[in-house]
């Protein structure tokens, strides 16, 4: 039998926030965009989607400085501030579990679209951390999922992402045909159809 996944706080979804000005006090509390880097190298596509043109409007309109980010490494995750400096660690055995999600949102900010982010909850024997991640080819999910096994650590994917392949497809396109199914099956965990656009 399966073991049981961890339910998700209904709060880390209906707080979740585009673009606020605080987000590694944010990322403790719900889901929160955040950079995420291996061993201090930021990933490609992070690193693409968080510096593209909509981005950068956001951080210009909205205050938002250089981008924080959570680093993994052998030891653990740090978090890190935007002026680069280390401003939390949390050890590996500390950590308990990871869960990969997928919310869905509706935007207006340039034309209304649906679009669809990587939610990743960290749990840790002192609270959660509640990540988002824009991923249109699974990049962080793959390298987060081998740092996971590489650190023996629990990895709960509820959305089933491990039997998601792109192809031709974009990550919008596949979303489209699947994301009714997959968070009908998730529900139990408090994953929502529509997560809301929140700016703080």
């Amino acid at each position: 039998m399966a073991k049981k996944m961890h339910e998700i706080s209904k709060t880390a979804f209906t707080n979740s926030s585009m673009y606020v000005k605080d987000k590694i006090r944010y990322v403790k509390k719900c889901f929160t965009q955040i950079r995420i880097s291996f061993d201090d190298q930021i990933s490609p596509r992070s690193s693409i989607n968080s510096d593209a043109g909509n981005h950068k409007i956001g951080r210009k309109v909205f205050g938002e400085k250089a981008s924080e980010e959570v680093n993994f490494i052998d030891t653990g995750i740090q978090l890190i501030d935007n002026n680069k400096k280390v401003i939390e660690t949390t050890k590996t055995a500390d950590i308990q579990y990871v869960q990969f999600g997928v919310i869905r949102r509706m935007t207006t900010f340039v034309a209304p679209s649906i679009h669809y982010e990587l939610s990743i909850t960290i749990g840790t024997s002192a609270g959660n951390y509640y990540l988002l991640n824009e991923n249109n080819n699974l990049e962080i999910y793959k390298r987060l999922t081998a740092w996971c096994e590489e650190q023996n650590i629990l990895i709960e994917d509820p959305f089933d992402l491990a039997s998601v392949t792109t192809g031709p497809a974009t990550w919008t396109e596949l979303f489209d045909g699947i994301f009714v199914t997959q968070v009908a099956k998730a529900v139990n965990l408090n994953y929502p159809e529509e997560v809301q656009t929140n700016i703080k």
